[in-house]
């Protein structure tokens, strides 16, 4: 029974170790500047969600090839600039991917509020936000805060 346990043991003390060794190779340049990511008000209007993949190529800490393929137009764009805005280490040099996911929660308010924002640069921006009531042109004043059309 001993040499079973001692086997799992040793079996898993190796599995960690190459855990850690993996999670080595996997680190990415330091972000210098980026700008705050938006979540664009006429996607939150659309109730507009998402999960975008953004392929960055980065040369001299310069973003210099920013692309989605897959995506609503208004997240990839959003997504895209964002990216564009970064500035890495001098030195920094490569290509790899950015995942922007766009979140609505809560009940849709008659007002933009900020969203919340997580970013673990470079590689993942999480922006949750409430949806917002489209405007009201054929309202009268005052009918965006309660809803009341025009008579």
């Amino acid at each position: 029974m001993r040499i079973p346990m001692l086997m799992f043991f040793g079996v898993a003390v190796l599995l960690a170790g190459q855990q850690v060794a993996a999670q080595r190779i996997h680190e990415y340049p330091l972000v210098m500047r980026a700008d705050a990511p938006l979540y664009p008000p006429l996607a939150r209007m659309a109730k507009i969600t998402g999960r975008i993949e953004v392929k960055l190529s980065v040369k001299n800490g310069e973003v210099v090839v920013a692309e989605a393929k897959v995506g609503h137009p208004l997240l990839v764009r959003a997504a895209v600039e964002n990216v564009k805005s970064w500035h890495f280490a001098p030195e920094t040099e490569g290509t790899f991917t950015a995942t922007f996911v766009y979140e609505l929660r809560g009940s849709e308010t008659a007002t933009m509020q900020n969203p919340r924002v997580e970013m673990q640069l470079p590689t993942f921006v999480k922006m949750t936000a409430t949806p917002t009531r489209a405007p009201c042109n054929d309202c009268e004043p005052g009918a965006e805060i309660t809803g009341k059309p025009r008579r």
